[in-house]
C-alpha cells in the first residue's frame, strides 16, 4: 500500500475563497460606479461607451476567474507540475530539485507571518514558490512531503522580507528585491 501511494499524484489547488472575495470586492465597487456613468452617459447618448467599458471589465475578470481558478501544484513519484497565474505550465523532473525550504514570511506592515515554500534547483534557482497567501499551510506541507529526493528545510523562526532579501534575494520576486531593502 505504501508503495501505491507514493505513485499516486497529489493535486493542490489555491484558497477558493481569495476568488470569490476578489470578485466581491470588485463588484461592490464597480456595481455603484456602472450605474452612476450610466445615469450619466445615458441622457447624452454616450451610453455605449460605458457598455464598452462594462464589457471589457467583465471580460478581464472572467480570464483573471478562470487563470487563478486553473492554478494547480501536482506532484507525482517523478515531476511536480506546476500550473501558474501568469506564466505557463512547466514540469519540474523531482530529480532536478536541490532542496526545499518552508518558513514562516513576516512582511512590512504584515499583521501575522505566512508560511511559505520555496523550491530551488541546484544552482539555487527558484522553481516553485507557494505563498501562505494563496495555499493553505496543508497544500503547502502536502507538497513539501511529497518531496523525498531533496531535503526540505523547515525554518523554525518568523524571517523577515528584510532577511530574506540579504540571505537569498534570488529567492523573492523583482518588486520584491528593493536595493534599499538590503541595507
Amino acid at each position: 500500500m505504501g508503495e501505491t501511494a507514493l505513485m499516486e499524484s497529489t493535486v493542490v489547488r489555491t484558497r477558493r475563497s481569495l476568488l470569490w472575495q476578489g470578485l466581491l470586492v470588485v463588484a461592490v465597487i464597480t456595481v455603484p460606479l456602472l450605474l452612476t456613468l450610466y445615469w450619466l452617459a445615458v441622457p447624452v447618448g454616450a451610453g455605449w461607451w460605458v457598455l464598452t467599458a462594462q464589457v471589457l471589465l467583465m471580460v478581464v475578470l472572467g480570464i483573471v476567474a478562470v487563470r487563478f481558478a486553473m492554478m494547480k501544484v501536482t506532484i507525482s513519484a517523478s515531476a511536480l507540475g506546476i500550473v501558474p497565474f501568469f506564466l505557463r505550465t512547466r514540469d519540474v523532473e523531482l530529480i532536478d530539485v536541490a532542496r526545499a525550504i518552508v518558513l514562516r514570511l513576516r512582511r512590512t506592515g504584515a499583521t501575522d507571518p505566512v508560511l511559505q515554500m520555496f523550491v530551488l534547483d541546484s544552482d539555487g534557482a527558484l522553481l516553485l514558490r507557494m505563498r501562505g497567501e494563496f495555499w493553505t499551510d496543508e497544500s503547502i506541507n502536502q507538497v513539501a512531503s511529497r518531496l523525498v529526493t531533496a531535503p526540505v528545510e523547515h525554518v523554525q523562526n518568523t524571517v523577515t522580507l528584510d532577511e530574506l532579501q540579504r540571505s537569498n534575494p534570488d529567492m523573492l520576486t523583482w518588486f520584491e528585491r528593493r536595493p534599499q531593502r538590503s541595507r
